[in-house]
């Protein structure tokens, strides 16, 4: 049986636990040589505490269960910004960031994903969100985000100051 609804406090131990296996999963992916599994059990500590401060404040979860084991996440991430001129024609619309996209390995092309970012779309637009982006390091979830209508404007880049 499957599950699907918006997180809240009594799910942070489950999307705590995906989003630990998604960063190691993706970090591994990224850099060949080293193994970010050691952080594990540290950045459990980090997220959960950050969950326990701003989840349904400043991030929402949709968390998907199946035979009640959480098996895939999807995250609204609101953003504070600078207003841009546009904002004096809807001074109260509201700007996100989709992120933490994983679904379990095993779970995997059964368009559960489709699933949770339609239900985190519409929880968004009940809150008064207008405008969304996201960025994917998965070509193959490109179509995925295509078919909800968003569109590639421009390419991201990332800087590391030490």
């Amino acid at each position: 049986m499957i599950k699907i609804k918006i997180a809240d406090i009594n799910d942070i131990d489950d999307i705590v636990s995906l989003r630990v296996e998604q960063q190691v999963e993706d970090w591994n992916h990224t850099s060949a040589n080293k193994d970010f599994s050691v952080y594990a059990d540290k950045f459990y500590v980090i997220t959960k505490s950050y969950l326990i401060l701003n989840l349904n404040k400043s991030i929402y979860f949709t968390i998907m269960f199946f035979n009640d084991l959480p098996v895939a996440i999807c995250a609204l991430e609101k953003l504070e910004k600078l207003p841009q001129i546009t904002s004096c024609e809807k001074p109260t619309s509201l700007s996100g960031n989709i992120v933490s996209v994983y679904t379990k390995s095993e779970f995997r092309g059964r368009g559960y994903q489709q699933r949770l970012i339609k239900e985190l779309l519409n929880f968004a637009k009940e809150q008064g969100f207008t405008e969304i982006t996201l960025t994917t390091n998965v070509p193959d979830a490109k179509h995925i985000y295509e078919k909800f209508g968003f569109k590639y404007i421009s390419n991201k880049y990332y800087l590391k100051i030490k």
